[in-house]
């Protein structure tokens, strides 16, 4: 296990070191007052200290080429396509699924349990923040629930829930105002066998900064499908945009994404397929799993987000033979990191 983890830390550090360069950074001294009294003692000179190397034995040098020689590989199969153009399979539950709410559960004792549930995680003005409270094996008492601002604390809404007819869930849900936007924090409390307990998650509430109305004509360039996306955008920025592309029956074929500087007002984004990633399905296609987002313009400042008029557009088909079969071209930047992690494979 040490073995691993020495090996582990060594990858990260050999990555950073080739991918960031430390920034000049200002050292701030702090001095005490003198006092008056005080009489200055001769202090000894800093030594300074050097780490000793990392010695490794053979075994471990090969080891570690061979986590390499693995890094250097699947580096290499994932530069096969463009950035803005990935394949898509039905195992990238976190792709097709990217608002996807894990539920929060709370073992009790005597093996009953009790779980917080939403149908998602990220929600748009004007829908309800609808949720559940599910108990297994245990029927609480004053059942509550409150909604909060997570940086303020701001309670925004709170209410006493009631039980469904089994008595096993007490949804509820809290009807939006204007006013919520950004991450939030929801509380449910009960009491059971005497004790008060209590389950809490984040959800994040956006006011939409811009919203997709539809697709336009999609046309082919190059070896790229082209679908242009058009937007309202009503707050000016940086958007990116990431949506999957299915086949017509819903097949996931790839993931699309798209980066520009939009204005106010009506705007367009350009998604693009290569080729290869169609799987040589001529369409029509399906595009949805859309995530809206606007950048944030300063540190410490919270992206957010759009929404879509409609769930998905169909994209209509095309000729596939109009697509040429020229070969994605990888940038300076990324051959230079290729050819680094297949040096650090080889021992030089």
């Amino acid at each position: 296990m040490l073995k691993k983890v020495l090996l582990s830390l060594l990858v990260l550090m050999a990555l950073a070191a080739f991918w960031f360069w430390p920034k000049a950074e200002t050292a701030v001294v702090v001095l005490d007052k003198p006092q008056p009294d005080a009489i200055a003692e001769p202090q000894p000179k800093a030594v300074a200290q050097t780490a000793a190397p990392v010695q490794m034995d053979q075994y471990q040098q090969e080891e570690l080429q061979q986590s390499f020689s693995l890094l250097s590989q699947a580096y290499a199969a994932e530069l096969s396509y463009p950035s803005y153009s990935r394949p898509l399979t039905s195992a990238d539950h976190q792709l097709l699924n990217p608002n996807h709410f894990d539920t929060v559960a709370l073992p009790l004792e005597g093996g009953a349990s009790a779980s917080l549930v939403l149908p998602k995680y990220r929600f748009s003005y004007p829908e309800a923040v609808v949720f559940k409270l599910v108990m297994a094996g245990l029927s609480p008492q004053n059942v509550k629930a409150e909604l909060r601002q997570q940086q303020s604390g701001k309670v925004l809404a709170q209410a006493d829930l009631t039980a469904g007819t089994d008595y096993t869930e007490w949804a509820h849900q809290f009807d939006a105002t204007e006013s919520w936007d950004g991450a939030m924090e929801l509380l449910v409390l009960f009491e059971a066998e005497g004790k008060t307990q209590q389950l809490q998650t984040g959800l994040d509430y956006s006011y939409p900064v811009a919203t997709i109305t539809g697709i336009g004509s999609s046309s082919s360039r190059g070896a790229d499908l082209v679908i242009p996306v058009n937007l309202n955008v009503k707050k000016a920025g940086m958007y990116r945009l990431r949506a999957n592309l299915f086949t017509e029956n819903k097949q996931p074929l790839a993931v699309l994404t798209a980066e520009e500087y939009l204005t106010e007002g009506s705007a367009k984004l350009e998604l693009r397929a290569f080729k290869q990633v169609l799987q040589q399905q001529a369409g029509p296609y399906w595009l949805g799993t859309f995530v809206l987002e606007l950048r944030s313009a300063m540190p410490g400042e919270a992206n957010r987000y759009g929404d879509s008029k409609e769930p998905g557009f169909v994209v209509e088909a095309i000729n596939f033979g109009q697509l040429s079969d020229e070969p994605f071209v990888l940038s300076d930047e990324e051959k230079q990191r290729l050819q680094f992690l297949q040096q650090l494979a080889e021992g030089r």
